[in-house]
């Protein structure tokens, strides 16, 4: 299915086109979009609202559905461009955890508005949660089953556009070298994320990346990234950079997470 020629017929999806628009404009007119930051986090927003796509047509949803998921999408990161603008840094525990403070922004200071007008205040309460929840490493307690679902659409498409991002770059410049720990094995091979820490190591940082895939709440996202090949592309692109020998034990974490992705695939 081509998934532009399913989404260009409604007034709603035309609609969230211009919300789109309206935001690339705000960005490029408030943010250095020649630093590699600034960059960085808006081809993400706007990659990110691309697979949001892909997974609402993959669910069935309706258009209203996937206008809504879209706006989530778009302004999930929100609070990106001013914290780098600010801090030239994206490490939540160093400056502000980034969803909460786009709550701030966007609904406490009330510049939702600016951009979306049209929403009901139920629809306005689930944007407002699925941004505060995309970046946590739990969604919190007492939502309901609506709410659940948005929250779990832009986590799934969050952190597929990440592995987009770690497969070119691993990010990895001045990051220690460390070792594997046999309780962070344990815990990836019982499908637990790995928490983040104030500092992390080179193992670490791999841990907490591939461990994003036992987070995917919908097989279709790990089609995308099947289909993509990204976590094996991150793996080259780990192995390219490393100027020491990569423990084989994370190798093997890596074959455990492409058969990982390969059973979710399987079962749609």
């Amino acid at each position: 299915m081509n998934t532009q020629e399913k989404v260009s017929a409604s007034p709603e999806i035309e609609h969230l086109r211009a919300v789109e628009k309206q935001l690339k404009e705000y960005i490029l007119n408030n943010y250095d979009i020649n630093n590699d930051g600034i960059a960085l986090k808006f081809t993400h927003t706007f990659r990110t609202k691309l697979v949001s796509d892909e997974i609402c047509l993959n669910l069935n949803l309706s258009d209203r559905q996937i206008y809504l998921a879209g706006i989530i999408a778009l302004f999930h990161d929100f609070a990106r461009f001013e914290q780098f603008k600010t801090y030239n840094s994206f490490n939540d525990m160093a400056t502000f955890d980034h969803g909460d403070k786009a709550v701030e922004m966007l609904f406490d200071n009330n510049q939702i508005k600016d951009f979306v007008k049209d929403l009901t205040d139920e629809e306005y309460l689930i944007v407002k949660l699925a941004i505060k929840n995309h970046n946590k490493l739990n969604l919190e307690d007492g939502l309901t089953k609506t709410q659940k679902l948005f929250c779990k659409i832009i986590r799934d498409a969050d952190k597929v556009d990440i592995f987009r991002i770690i497969a070119f770059d691993p990010r990895c410049d001045g990051v220690k070298i460390g070792y594997l720990k046999q309780e962070d094995l344990d815990n990836f091979y019982n499908n637990k994320l790995f928490k983040k820490k104030e500092e992390h190591n080179f193992y670490d940082l791999a841990l907490i990346n591939i461990s994003y895939l036992f987070d995917l709440n919908f097989d279709c996202s790990c089609t995308i990234l099947q289909t993509e090949k990204y976590v094996k592309m991150y793996m080259y692109s780990l192995l390219l950079w490393a100027n020491f020998k990569v423990d084989e034990d994370l190798i093997a974490c890596f074959e455990y997470a492409d058969k990982y992705i390969a059973s979710r695939v399987n079962k749609q």
